[in-house]
């Protein structure tokens, strides 16, 4: 028969390690939830390793940064895994090319620090359509965005054959009470 779990403590003596998507799980995009913020602290204070997972495209300093601001705790997790670090490892492995035109915001500019984990990163530079070798995509332009704001790039990488690293594979999140666009919107469209 199927266990119905009503908390995390009804399940966790099972575990010693859980992994832990970030956003609607752990917060709102705003806030934190307390009850899984306690929930986290609880499981870790009896041994438990938490490692939480994210499509953020942030970097994890940014990751953390963030958590810190949403009064998530410190000591509710032991390690980040970001879709944002992992498309950084791809793009300084050379996956979209050195010349890159870049579809997001100046606040995920951090993406493009290189990552301490690759010996010999590729240095990549900021150009515009014409001159790109591929596209990075962390996310809209604008909060308010929607994929058709950034078509007409798209559709000239589309002729050309250009590659597209998305960052953040979500289409939409719910940030709060209020619905954006991501990352995965742009790759879909």
């Amino acid at each position: 028969m199927t266990q119905i779990v009503n908390a995390l403590s009804d399940i966790s003596a099972q575990y010693d390690a859980l992994f832990v998507d970030l956003w609607g799980c752990v917060h709102n995009g705003v806030r934190a939830f307390d009850a899984a913020n306690k929930a986290l602290i609880e499981y870790r204070a009896g041994g438990g390793i938490v490692v939480l997972v994210t499509n953020s495209p942030r970097p994890r300093a940014q990751v953390e940064q963030q958590l810190a601001d949403f009064g998530v705790a410190r000591d509710a997790w032991d390690s980040i895994a970001s879709s944002g670090d992992s498309a950084r490892s791809a793009l300084f492995l050379g996956a979209v090319g050195q010349k890159i035109y870049f579809i997001g915001t100046d606040a995920e500019l951090p993406f493009f620090e290189p990552l301490k984990l690759i010996d010999d990163p590729i240095q990549t530079e900021h150009v515009p359509i014409e001159e790109a070798e591929g596209i990075v995509c962390t996310g809209l332009p604008t909060a308010d965005g929607t994929p058709d704001d950034v078509r007409a790039p798209l559709l000239y990488a589309k002729q050309k054959g250009l590659k597209l690293l998305c960052a953040n594979p979500d289409i939409i999140v719910d940030r709060g009470e209020k619905r954006e666009w991501c990352a995965g919107a742009v790759a879909q469209a």
